[in-house]
């Protein structure tokens, strides 16, 4: 639980409660005419004080009632100075305070602030922790090592809410995972980094800047990782899910996808006013931006209904082939091994390049046909075999760029959670760290010689050498636990298939049918239409077996060649079954068709782009019969004699050997 108060903060909440528009000035003298009302006198803490007492005392109903006053004092610490006659190394604190809460006569610290306002945030801290069990949330207010007093407003005054989300996803772009422990040093030193390539608020900049602010900003950092979860959250608590910026090629167009975690449950997002389905088990989500010409360099948040959606603004993007994307997508560092394009402003181009090159890879290329946006530049071909030291900017080139220790590699078995076969255990990664302290490292207990590289070097540690055991294993390195599980088989029970694909006339249908189970999916059905179980036949009679799969997804144009020299072009659609289950664009059920042509088909012929000839035997059907099966998906027309000539007389292969002299009895005639 945060309590960053501002000045924008109590606008946007005047402005919430009255629905009109309300301006700074306005809503900091409603606050500082309320909070008055209860500060004053010569002991101005006291009224307040005494009510938490008896408040505590009196079993904590209902809200605390001094919140108010901390939230003043987080408000007089938002509005601090350094001035010009300070003493370097103090706060300018007490004076926008006793300016805010009319303490006129006098000056500094106000009599009883030293008693009773830390008094007050432990009060708070004992209400969220004990008496609310953390169904509130948890304090994030700390005290200050030097500013005893005025440490705890400080804590929320440094960042405010859209700011922590920014430091959730620096943990989750630096590997961090729920449990870790990083030194306050180290983590100030890596997010001091990740702020160079992601353009975090003034407020952060300011932080990082000033001497005194940094120790507070390494102790939020650490809290942070404290109660990290896996995933950034915004001010509300929402998670934050990480976009991508996607392309074809590296140009124009460019889309967004959002990397949605394992662990979120996500069964839709609203946005924009339509509700976009997330399929169970999603990794990557296909988004259409609302800006139809997105160009790189500029952030994006989109807020939905159960989360927000963030694309960082950076000046340099790696980009990596994404199967389940179908495009090249962003992703937070180049690996080892892997194929990349970079996109890369203009004025950083020459030290990209430089740094690639000192990554190992092979001299990188331009591609010429692929439209960038002025002031881009775009390269091809990085490989990288090594990491580097890389800096700013550029840093995300160098692979394993201010990543934490971390498993990789290894036979990972589907299904399980860091389960790995036995054998194929994965290697233990050790990323270049920020300084030169040696790291030690533990496996079940056991510590390794002190590991102590140069800064820039990585080191992989293969665990299959060490760990040969079945069960769960231990690896510490630091302050850095991982933890996985070998086994020595494994096996997934499955539920029995409610897909079946019963008999239709003298064939097995290709429109499946839904067998009835009212028990559970792991049960057998109650009952099988006789003659059949999933598709396969008993009995000693003889069916034809289903045609070719190919037969269902088919491009380019279909003809069908009956008797007589009849023909007609095929125009199938996907019918409903399909287009529920699979939105392959040409997929195709040409079955209705061939039964509702007035003649019946022989021979299925497909011609694709490439003028490219192929023949089937097709499946036979009875014509006439489109009763059975509904109306056809889709149309056909009629052809002539001569556009069957034309269609037999070129260069046509069949499926199979067999069917070679059928295809030349039938373009002959017999």
């Amino acid at each position: 639980m945060y309590l960053s108060v501002d000045d924008a903060l109590l606008t946007e909440l005047l402005t919430s409660h009255t629905q009109t528009a309300t301006t700074l000035p306005t809503a900091a003298e409603n606050f500082q005419t309320a909070i008055r009302s209860r500060v004053f006198g010569r002991d101005p803490f006291e009224g307040i004080a005494s009510r938490a007492r008896r408040w505590r005392r009196h079993g904590a109903a209902g809200n605390p009632p001094f919140i108010a006053l901390l939230a003043a004092t987080v408000l007089a610490a938002s509005r601090m100075n350094r001035s010009d006659n300070t003493a370097v190394g103090r706060f300018s604190y007490y004076g926008p305070l006793r300016e805010l809460l009319g303490l006129y006569e006098g000056s500094g610290m106000p009599d009883g602030y030293d008693v009773i306002v830390p008094t007050l945030w432990d009060h708070l801290k004992w209400w969220l922790t004990d008496h609310e069990q953390g169904r509130r949330g948890l304090p994030s207010a700390i005290p200050h090592p030097t500013q005893v007093n005025i440490g705890w407003s400080l804590s929320q005054a440094v960042l405010v809410g859209s700011d922590r989300a920014q430091v959730g996803l620096f943990l989750s772009a630096i590997g961090a995972q729920p449990g870790d422990s990083v030194p306050e040093a180290e983590l100030l030193a890596r997010f001091q980094e990740w702020v160079r390539l992601n353009r975090p608020s003034p407020r952060i900049q300011r932080a990082l800047a000033s001497p005194e602010l940094r120790p507070i900003l390494a102790s939020i950092l650490q809290q942070e990782l404290t109660h990290y979860d896996g995933l950034p959250r915004n001010a509300a608590g929402l998670p934050c899910v990480p976009l991508s910026l996607t392309t074809d090629a590296g140009g124009f167009p460019y889309g967004i996808a959002a990397h949605i975690p394992s662990h979120l449950r996500l069964e839709s997002l609203s946005l924009n006013g339509d509700v976009i389905r997330v399929p169970p088990g999603a990794e990557w989500l296909p988004l259409m931006p609302p800006d139809q010409k997105l160009t790189p360099g500029s952030a994006l948040e989109l807020a939905v209904d159960t989360a927000t959606l963030m694309l960082p603004a950076r000046d340099l993007y790696v980009l990596q082939a994404n199967d389940l994307v179908g495009k090249w997508t962003s992703v937070n560092t180049a690996e080892i091994g892997v194929p990349h394009r970079v996109l890369v402003r203009t004025a950083f181009a020459a030290q990209a390049e430089a740094v690639m090159l000192a990554c190992g890879s092979d001299p990188v290329r331009q591609p010429r046909r692929v439209q960038v946006p002025p002031g881009w530049t775009l390269f091809s071909g990085y490989t990288p075999t090594r990491t580097a030291a890389a800096r700013g900017v550029v840093g995300p080139l160098a692979p394993l760029h201010q990543q934490l220790a971390r498993l990789s590699g290894g036979l990972r078995i589907d299904g399980g959670k860091q389960t790995y076969l036995l054998g194929y255990a994965p290697d233990l990664v050790l990323p270049a760290t920020p300084d030169d302290h040696p790291r030690t490292v533990t496996i079940d207990g056991v510590p390794l010689p002190p590991v102590s590289p140069v800064s820039t070097d990585t080191i992989t540690i293969r665990l299959a050498d060490r760990v040969q055991s079945v069960g769960e294993h231990e690896i510490e390195v630091g302050n850095r636990k991982l933890t996985f599980t070998l086994v020595e088989r494994y096996r997934e029970s499955v539920a029995l298939p409610l897909l079946a694909l019963p008999p239709r006339s003298d064939k097995l249908a290709t429109i499946p049918s839904r067998i009835p189970n009212s028990a559970s999916p792991s049960t057998p059905a109650p009952w099988l239409p006789p003659g059949h179980l999933s598709g396969s036949f008993f009995g000693s009679y003889h069916r034809d077996p289903l045609p070719s799969t190919s037969l269902l997804r088919l491009g380019g144009s279909i003809y069908a060649l009956g008797r007589n020299r009849l023909a007609a072009q095929l125009v199938p659609e996907a019918p409903a079954w399909i287009a529920t289950m699979d939105h392959v664009p040409h997929a195709i059920d040409i079955e209705p068709l061939l039964v509702a042509l007035p003649f019946q088909a022989l021979w299925l012929l497909q011609v694709t782009s490439s003028q490219n000839a192929r023949a089937w035997r097709a499946p036979i059907v009875k014509t006439g019969s489109s009763g059975l099966y509904g109306a056809p998906s889709g149309s056909w027309t009629i052809l002539s004699r001569a556009d069957w000539r034309r269609l037999t007389s070129g260069n046509i292969t069949t499926t199979a050997v067999a069917c070679a002299q059928d295809w030349t009895d039938y373009t002959a005639g017999k």
